[in-house]
């Protein structure tokens, strides 16, 4: 007697074709973040909401799409809406990513005295 795997576990060759809207979105997302670090002249500052909105909107698009089409691709389309809203605040981001950086060299170097 043969045990076959259940469904959830059987090899599933069009994994891309069910979660399209959710690589898009992470896709589009990504993208939006890396325009808006390359073109923002001093990485601090606000970025421009010409080149940052449009980002976030198409991300968003792409989310409500992979939503509408019950792809259950949550982390997909969660990581692109991250990626695009961190761009319309970059440089506030980037300002806690390093305060939160040093904080945990810190928090490592002070753990390993005492």
């Amino acid at each position: 007697m043969t045990l076959d795997k259940p469904e959830h576990l059987r090899p599933d060759g069009d994994w891309l074709a069910r979660h399209v809207a959710g690589v898009v979105a992470l896709a589009l997302g990504a993208v939006a973040f890396l325009v808006v670090a390359i073109t923002q002249e001093p990485l601090w500052s606000t970025p421009d909401p010409r080149i940052s909105v449009p980002g976030f909107v198409a991300t968003a698009i792409a989310a409500t799409a992979s939503i509408a089409r019950r792809e259950r691709a949550y982390p997909l389309w969660l990581g692109g809406i991250g990626l695009a809203g961190a761009a319309l605040v970059l440089g506030w981001f980037l300002m806690l990513a390093v305060i939160i950086a040093a904080t945990a060299v810190l928090i490592l170097i002070l753990h390993s005295v005492m």
